[in-house]
């Protein structure tokens, strides 16, 4: 017997929660994050606001920024995929490529709140465009852990921001979460995804940008629908992922992610700044 939807929502966030350029969370939902891995926060930005971002999205996932490299591709297949044969489209440091973007108001709001969330200096690691494109369901995240991606650090803390750039429903793919997964004790073995197209034991992270987990009979997993100009906010060790799309719109997402201020120096020592034309050992710096 197929396992029902669990919707999870936050009905006591909202506008109400804004200032000028900052949005406040209350103690329980501090909690929640730490102990849970995960949090819903309504009603972020406004229409007005929102609709600043907008044209930067559709300039950057309609491939119209030159000479990104892998930056721009498609996560749910291999590198070398025909752009016209995308389904979920993403776009890796849109502010790299286009410093007028720096400074947005997402940024922030997100930065007001990872400073509530974190006790230290909280600082944007990365941050990424994500487009499921309408009717194609082969567009999904697989299921994993963000830690599974990156070197191993002394300060593994993390907050990542998705703001819903469209309405984010089950039907289109929205974010889904194992509540307390992150308090598991070990992470959760990584593998690069295999797209059938050769010997899955031959498969490294320099063919496949994907990595993918296996889960386990006792995950509960919980499905955060979210408004235009929410945020769901995600941790490091959550066990997350999201469907593909079955609607006929498209499914519009923006990514930060905020780290220690230390943390990110020491991944940039090592060469990592999370673009896919980085040149990566992964063999000397995944040691989790």
């Amino acid at each position: 017997m197929e396992k029902p939807i669990l919707i999870v929502e936050n009905p006591d966030s909202g506008a109400h929660r804004r200032t000028q350029n900052g949005y406040f969370i209350t103690p329980e939902e501090v909690t929640q994050f730490r102990e849970q891995g995960y949090l819903i926060l309504n009603n972020v930005l406004t229409e007005n606001e929102m609709a600043t971002l907008d044209p930067w999205f559709d300039h950057f996932i309609r491939g119209k920024e030159p000479n990104m490299g892998r930056d721009f591709c498609d996560m749910s297949q291999p590198y070398g995929t025909p752009v016209e044969d995308f389904k979920l489209v993403n776009a890796m440091l849109p502010s790299k490529y286009r410093p007028e973007l720096s400074n947005n108001i997402f940024f922030q709001l997100a930065q007001n709140i990872a400073n509530q969330l974190y006790e230290g200096t909280a600082a944007m690691d990365y941050e990424q465009f994500l487009a499921k494109k309408p009717n194609k369901e082969q567009a999904a995240f697989a299921m994993h852990q963000d830690l599974g991606y990156w070197p191993k650090t002394a300060n593994t803390w993390t907050a990542t921001f998705s703001l819903a750039l469209s309405n984010a429903a089950v039907e289109n793919g929205c974010l889904q979460v194992v509540p307390g997964s992150n308090k598991e004790p070990q992470l959760r073995k990584h593998r690069p995804k295999d797209y059938g197209n050769q010997d899955p034991e031959s498969v490294n992270r320099d063919d496949s940008h994907t990595l993918v987990i296996d889960m386990k009979p006792t995950d509960e997993i919980l499905y955060l629908p979210v408004v235009r100009g929410s945020i769901t906010i995600h941790d490091e060790r959550i066990v997350h992922g999201s469907a593909g799309n079955s609607s006929n719109e498209w499914r519009k997402t923006y990514i930060m992610a905020f780290r220690d201020a230390n943390t990110i120096a020491e991944e940039r020592a090592m060469g990592f700044t999370h673009s896919h034309n980085d040149t990566v050992n992964w063999d000397t710096i995944l040691d989790h």
